[in-house]
């Protein structure tokens, strides 16, 4: 789910890996990570070719004025104030390929398709709505099954869980719904400007006055 995380962040913007860090803890829900296992991931992901990296370009109205010190400046890599050398992180178009694929996996894990809703709007609109559906579907079957459980158990502790489950289930199958909906919805009104569009339609002669 790092991977997730990190390739969507990176379609929204180049980042450096501390501003990075920064975003993945402002995530929907918070996403607990540390520079440990960052940037471990960002070497990783930069190996399979999915990011690329560059040294900080540092800020030219910071330059010194001489020009022969500028000069070498511009040979240096950028660093931080700690000394060390600061790099931009960058999508590739592989990298964005696979953030596609990463966004239309299975919706059956609670955290993972909090993060897919966070850069579903990467997706094409029918594969958006395809993710809510499956997301549905798999709601769904987990309130079958436990309508097929026994009896609820006689601790009352226990049983208040199971009765928050089942409440949470409904709340997100409602809140599903109107994410389908208005999907469709869109979709729908989409379609309908493309065929009042005059140069949609095949038989105008854009030219005829």
């Amino acid at each position: 789910m790092l991977d997730l995380a990190v390739l969507g962040l990176l379609k929204e913007g180049d980042l450096h890996g501390y501003e990075l860090n920064k975003r993945l803890k402002s995530l929907v829900g918070g996403y607990a990570n540390s520079y440990g296992a960052l940037y471990p991931a960002l070497a990783r992901l930069e190996r399979r070719g999915w990011v690329s990296s560059t040294a900080a370009v540092p800020d030219i109205a910071a330059e010194p004025a001489d020009p022969a010190a500028a000069r070498r400046n511009r040979r240096r890599p950028a660093k931080s104030k700690s000394g060390r050398t600061r790099k931009v992180y960058q999508i590739t178009e592989a990298g964005e390929d696979h953030l596609l694929e990463l966004l239309q996996e299975d919706a059956n894990n609670e955290r993972r398709f909090r993060l897919q809703l966070a850069f579903c709007r990467f997706l094409p609109p029918d594969r958006r709505l395809a993710l809510f559906e499956l997301r549905r579907a798999h709601l769904v079957s987990l309130q079958a099954m436990a309508r097929r459980d026994p009896a609820p158990p006689s601790d009352p502790y226990v049983r208040s869980l199971f009765q928050r489950d089942q409440q949470r289930r409904e709340h997100d199958l409602a809140w599903l719904d109107q994410l389908i909906a208005d999907e469709r919805h869109n979709r729908q009104s989409e379609a309908g400007a493309d065929l009042t569009d005059p140069r949609s339609n095949p038989f105008n002669d854009p030219t005829d006055p």
